[in-house]
Formats: structure tokens, C-alpha cells, sequence
């Protein structure tokens, strides 16, 4: 992404980059039980000449078997989900919770084991009676509840927690999911990169190379060599004494979705979200469906594209959708914004669906998020707000680390405070609490009150003690955020906020482009104030 022009654009604030494979999900089936007939061609392989519902439900239970055992060998449970109470999409919720977090190692280790019943496609029999009084059975295709297990488990190359699904009927169709995050992870505990994690991604690292170079290591065929690792320990028929698998019981795995997630970590987590505001405002027109095609790199599909809006984890999130396949891009956790390309349909962009084409779906991913980071790098940003303000608006830690809440202008104590803060009187000389006392004696009852709002400037350097004397004064960051801010809130924000009650809001310009256009004009107002004013900001 260096060539990226949102990249350079904003390169001075942000911290660093990085892309990788996010959630991936790869279903295995056995092709030749996509045809009844060869369904038939099995059982008499296997020694069966019936071709009954009970002779299929005996491989079900020699599976459920070797299930159990393997989970009694690793001291794995096995919880009915139903009975937990959980709903479908907090399985693995439920895992990390009470299973994963717990777990501090690197290797191989099964969290636990979750059945639950999920209708799929499979395979039943029915008897028929012919004219002349004969029985004979016929296999065809339905649709019913299966027994299903997730096996969750913390893998020592792809990290975890990943899990493995298997149906326990025919024709047994198994799922395998991993997330890159977690093999990223598990790579720079390894080297020994210092990194700090939040909701899924990473927000800080000592070498973002190593971090890169982690998530391009993913291949096809790592992935197919940890999937027959894990389907050998499980996927298998027990028979007493030993259990065993048939030849004919082989599983091709195909790619059924993959999200690639390009991360773009800012320096202010203020400038971050404005950000994030102004491109949801200019760029809710990229989900035309000619536009989204140029995307994706593909000829347009009226038909198959659209757009939407929804909450992330109470956060706006804008999707686009294309063939089945989709593209989202949201601000998660306020300091970092996320774009993601999800491939639910790799035959619609020109890929191929065997788990060993797996990395051109990063390539492929990748070129989709650069083009609509593209696009966004055509904003302007000359009105946003970055850096000093933070402290302003958060809560800092103080020198013995106590939290100190940031100043709130909706008091009238703390605003009158500011205000006498900057009046010319106290720039030569400083001031003391009691001069403070004897100016705001009808905001304040006792020194003590004016030294707690006091602390909140103090915190932030807006203010501080002169070395060896008993006198404060306001440094020039506080200064210039004491002028701003009280002069915004006289005659910008009070004066904003009674018009709307007095004018029609529908009335209001909504279209992008009026609004930086306005933007622009109170920026070059403000400039011109300042300069008669001769104050140097």
C-alpha cells in the first residue's frame, strides 16, 4: 500500500499500515457423494448390501465414537449447545470467554467441543413395493437436521481460536475456519515483536515489516496442511479396539469466504473520526453500480450490487455489495479505520475456489481495498482538528497516575475560571488561588473548588507552576486552547445551536461538497479575525 494515495495523503498522521487475511472459512466435501448412485457404489464398497437408513446410521455412530474418545483423550467437554442457551454466531464468543483467554501456550491445545443440529443437505432412504409385492430401497437427496460438531481448538502454526466442523452424517460436509490476526499474532510472539491488540487488530507494533511479512506468509497450502492435521485426530470411524478411514471418505476443501482487511492505525483518535465522518458524507455514491464494478475490477452487475448502512459495534459502517461479494469500510475502535473486502464468490473476480489459491485472494483483496482507499484520498481535510484537542476531550492520569476528567464548559464555574484565566492582568505576574478567590467569590465557595477544576488544566499543561515560587501562570498551549474553545462556544456553537430551533432543519444543505464549502468559508472568517485581532495561533 505505499503507492496507495489515501496512504500518502495522510501519511504525516498516520502511524502505520498493514494488510492481511481477517476471518476465513473453508468447507471440505467428498465430490463423489454429490451423485446418490455413487452414495450406492460406497456401501457395497464397505461391505453392505443394503442400502438402508440403519446401515448409513451405523458410519454415524462409529464417528460420534471415535469423537468421544478423542475428546476423553484430551480432556476435552463436549457441551449441547442448546443447552447453554446460545444462539447461532456466539459459539465462538462463548469459547474465548470461558475457554481461550485462559490459555497463555503456543501448541496444540482443544479448547473444548459444541454439538448443536443444523439442517444440511444429505442422504436418506426410502422403501418402495413394487407390483409384484417386492421391497426394494431408494436413495435420494433431502434436506434435515444433522448433528453437528464444532471442535475448537488453539493451533500451533495458525493460532487460535480456530475450530473444525464436521457433520456426522453422510456425506459428511466439514468446515474448518482460522482468522490471520491470530496467526500474525502467534509469529511475533515467536520473534519477539513488542505489540498491543485491540477488537481484532493490531494498534501498535515496534517493527510493522515483521507484521507485514507475518500476514503475507499465509498460503494455500499451509492452511491444507493444518486442516489434514486436525481432520486425521478427528475425522475418523471407530471399530473397537482401533479406529481407521476409508480411501473413499477423502474431503477436497474449497475456499467458501474470505475477508481481507486493509488497516490504516492513525496517530489521534480525534483526527481519526472526523475522518471517518467527512468520507461517510462524500463517498455513500461509490455503491453505484458502475462505480462499485471498477472496484472490484469487473464488468458492472446492475442486478447483483447495492449499498447499505449499519451499525458496527455502535459505529457507522457503509457496505457495498457486488455478486455476492462485498466491500465494507468503517472506524473501529476511533483510532484506526478498517476497510475490508469480503470474496464469497471467487469465480465472480476471476479465482479459483481450491484452498491452495488462497493468497490471490489476499492479492485480489488488497487491489479492491487500494482502489476504494483511492477514492477516499480526494477529501479535504484542511478543518479537521488533530492532536492537541485530545487532551481536552479525554481523561488524562496526573503524576501518581490518578485519572483526572477533562474540563466541561457546560459549567458555569469551570467556564467563568477559563475566561479569568485569560485576562492580561494575570500574563505578567502570574496569579494565585486566592487572587482567583476574590475575582469568582459568586462562582466559587472555597479555594478548594477553584484548585479541583485547577487540576484539570494542570494535568493537561495548560497551565503550570513557576519552579520555586508560589505563582501559576497559562502556558501557551493552554492559552490557545482557552481562546479557541471559549470563543467557538460564544459565538459558534450557542448561536448553532438556537438556529436550528428557529429555522426549518430539512432547510439545511445536506449535499457534501455545500457543506466543506462552508466549512472553508467560517476557516478563512476565523483566519481574518486572528489576524486583526494580532493574535499569533
Amino acid at each position: 500500500m505505499n503507492n496507495n494515495l489515501f496512504i500518502n495523503q495522510f501519511s504525516k498522521n498516520i502511524k502505520f499500515n498493514y494488510t492481511c487475511f481477517d476471518r476465513v472459512i473453508i468447507r471440505g466435501y467428498i465430490l463423489k457423494f454429490f451423485s446418490t448412485a455413487c452414495v450406492v457404489l460406497f456401501l457395497k464398497a464397505m461391505g453392505f448390501s443394503k442400502r438402508t437408513n440403519g446401515v448409513m446410521r451405523i458410519f454415524t455412530d462409529q464417528l460420534n465414537s471415535h469423537i468421544s474418545k478423542q475428546a476423553k483423550k484430551f480432556g476435552s467437554q463436549i457441551h449441547w449447545w442448546p443447552s447453554i442457551g446460545g444462539v447461532n454466531g456466539a459459539k465462538q464468543r462463548f469459547v474465548e470467554i470461558n475457554y481461550a483467554n485462559q490459555f497463555k501456550g503456543n501448541g496444540n491445545h482443544i479448547f473444548c467441543i459444541l454439538t448443536d443440529k443444523e439442517p444440511v443437505r444429505t442422504v436418506a432412504s426410502r422403501e418402495y413395493i413394487t407390483k409384484k409385492g417386492r421391497k426394494h430401497q431408494v436413495l435420494y437427496k433431502c434436506k434435515k437436521p444433522v448433528k453437528q460438531y464444532y471442535i475448537y481448538f488453539h493451533d500451533a502454526v495458525l493460532g487460535g481460536p480456530c475450530y473444525l466442523k464436521i457433520s456426522s452424517y453422510l456425506p459428511f460436509p466439514c468446515e474448518f475456519y482460522f482468522n490471520g490476526h491470530h496467526y500474525i499474532k502467534s509469529q511475533l510472539d515467536q520473534k519477539g515483536v513488542a505489540y498491543k491488540m485491540k477488537e481484532n487488530a493490531f494498534t501498535h507494533v515496534s517493527d510493522p515489516v515483521a507484521l507485514q511479512q507475518a500476514a503475507r506468509e499465509i498460503t494455500g497450502k499451509l492452511v491444507q496442511q493444518r486442516i489434514d492435521y486436525w481432520m486425521n485426530l478427528f475425522f475418523k470411524f471407530d471399530k473397537g479396539k482401533y479406529s481407521t478411514l476409508s480411501k473413499h471418505l477423502k474431503h477436497d476443501w474449497y475456499l467458501a469466504q474470505v475477508e481481507i482487511c486493509s488497516n490504516v492505525i492513525f496517530k489521534s483518535a480525534r483526527f481519526c473520526t472526523s475522518l471517518f465522518e467527512r468520507l461517510l458524507d462524500k463517498f455513500s455514491r461509490v455503491g453505484l453500480p458502475d462505480t462499485i464494478a471498477k472496484i472490484f475490477s469487473r464488468r458492472p452487475a446492475r442486478s447483483n450490487s447495492k449499498s447499505y448502512w449499519r451499525l458496527y459495534d455502535n459505529n457507522a459502517c457503509i457496505k457495498h455489495w457486488f455478486r455476492r461479494n462485498a466491500i465494507k469500510q468503517y472506524n473501529k475502535s476511533r483510532n484506526f479505520i478498517r476497510t475490508e473486502t469480503t470474496i464469497n464468490n471467487p469465480k465472480s473476480l476471476g479465482l479459483k475456489k481450491p484452498v491452495l489459491f488462497l493468497q490471490a485472494c489476499l492479492w485480489c483483496g488488497l487491489g479492491c481495498n487500494n482502489r476504494l482507499l483511492n477514492c477516499c484520498a480526494d477529501v479535504d481535510v484542511s478543518t479537521i482538528c488533530d492532536g492537541e484537542a485530545d487532551l481536552f476531550d479525554h481523561p488524562v492520569l496526573d503524576q501518581k497516575n490518578r485519572s483526572v476528567t477533562p474540563p466541561d464548559f457546560r459549567k458555569d464555574r469551570q467556564l467563568a475560571l477559563c475566561q479569568e484565566l485569560l485576562k492580561p492582568k494575570y500574563s505578567l505576574y502570574g496569579f494565585k488561588t486566592v487572587d482567583l478567590k476574590h475575582a469568582l467569590n459568586q462562582f466559587f465557595a472555597n479555594p478548594a473548588q477553584i484548585r479541583y477544576e485547577m487540576k484539570k488544566l494542570i494535568a493537561r499543561g495548560a497551565i503550570k507552576k513557576q519552579k520555586n515560587q508560589s505563582f501559576y501562570r497559562v502556558t501557551e498551549l493552554g492559552w490557545k486552547w482557552l481562546w479557541v474553545s471559549i470563543t467557538s462556544k460564544r459565538y459558534f456553537r450557542n448561536p448553532a445551536i438556537s438556529a436550528t430551533f428557529k429555522t426549518d432543519v430539512q432547510n439545511f444543505p445536506t449535499q457534501p461538497y455545500i457543506l466543506e464549502q462552508g466549512l472553508n468559508l467560517i476557516n478563512q472568517g476565523l483566519s481574518q479575525i486572528t489576524q486583526g485581532l494580532a493574535v499569533n495561533m
